[in-house]
């Protein structure tokens, strides 16, 4: 869609997309029911092996919406990102998952927001974390801090790619998301982090979006993400101290590092996922810095927890 006859919309809604027959139609209806009009979709298919392509196809031949779906072979959610990013005809780009939806004034709002103010090249709002259709939870983004690449590097990640809205040139400008293997699953993160050491982000404090939980292998998917975080924070250290970082920084290297185990840990509880793995995890986490209050809170719950799972079992025997 266009904004007025013959001009060029103002913002390119990018989708990767992988094997999403059974839910994009949702998501691109979300963005149909936009009451700000200057948009276009571009859908990129990342080697699916269903039939998201033709779904999509008879979507934009159905509403007459600007855009088009790019068939790639299979090359992970930062390259398909980067494709939408490079095909983007729009000034801004808007992040969208193929699961997930936004509410209807979603980028009027947000538009709004970079019209009033201007020095500002990166929005994020509020999303409904939601699972087969219930909310569970309101995830609050943000908030901007001066100093927001060490708030994000040493605090962890507090955007999601469809809450956000960035200029086009500013997401060039730092080379898009890196497509490292080892950085899947957390190239959004490390994408956040290279912009906030040149742009200025905002946070809206409303919820505009719904992100849909997908649950599927969870033990798995939980040690893949958390190997890849690491790797990531590694790469992240070595370019903010050096190879030869001081003993603070190390202290800090550690405290974060620590953190992100717990985080792995606790999602292994909450799935009741394999006893074993969720010991490593706080082993893990205690063995890497065990100042932190809040390892030694999660060490207790966990022991607790299997103390009384033990206790159970020792009962149904």
């Amino acid at each position: 869609m266009t904004g007025k006859e013959g001009t060029p919309s103002t913002v390119s809604v990018v989708i990767p997309a992988y094997n999403a027959a059974g839910f994009i139609e949702r998501t691109l209806e979300s963005v149909f029911a936009q009451t700000y009009r200057s948009y276009e979709v571009i859908v990129v298919d990342d080697g699916s092996s269903d039939d998201t392509h033709q779904i999509v196809e008879r979507w934009f031949a159905r509403t007459g919406v600007e855009g088009r779906c790019i068939r790639q072979s299979n090359k992970k959610i930062a390259a398909a990102r980067n494709t939408g990013i490079k095909a983007a005809r729009g000034e801004f780009i808007a992040f969208l998952d193929a699961d997930d939806v936004w509410d209807a004034q979603k980028l009027e709002r947000v538009m709004a927001e970079f019209e009033i103010r201007p020095g500002v090249d990166l929005i994020c709002h509020n999303e409904r974390i939601t699972r087969d259709g219930k909310t569970l939870r309101v995830t609050r983004n943000g908030p901007w801090v001066p100093g927001m690449y060490e708030s994000l590097l040493f605090k962890g990640n507090t955007l999601s790619p469809s809450a956000t809205v960035v200029r086009k040139e500013k997401a060039l400008y730092v080379g898009g998301f890196r497509e490292n293997p080892e950085f899947n699953t957390v190239e959004d993160y490390d994408f956040w982090m290279r912009l906030s050491q040149s742009v200025r982000f905002h946070f809206m404090d409303c919820v505009l979006g719904e992100y849909t939980l997908v649950e599927s292998s969870a033990s798995r998917r939980i040690e893949y993400h958390q190997a890849n975080t690491v790797s990531l924070l590694m790469d992240h250290f070595r370019s903010h101290f050096g190879d030869d970082p001081g003993l603070l920084a190390r202290l800090l290297m550690r405290k974060r590092l620590a953190t992100s185990s717990r985080s792995a840990a606790g999602q292994l509880m909450n799935y009741q996922e394999s006893p074993k793995l969720q010991r490593t995890y706080i082993w893990r986490m205690i063995q890497t810095f065990p100042f932190d209050p809040k390892n030694l809170a999660r060490a207790f719950l966990w022991l607790l927890s299997s103390a009384t799972r033990s206790a159970r079992e020792s009962v149904n025997k």
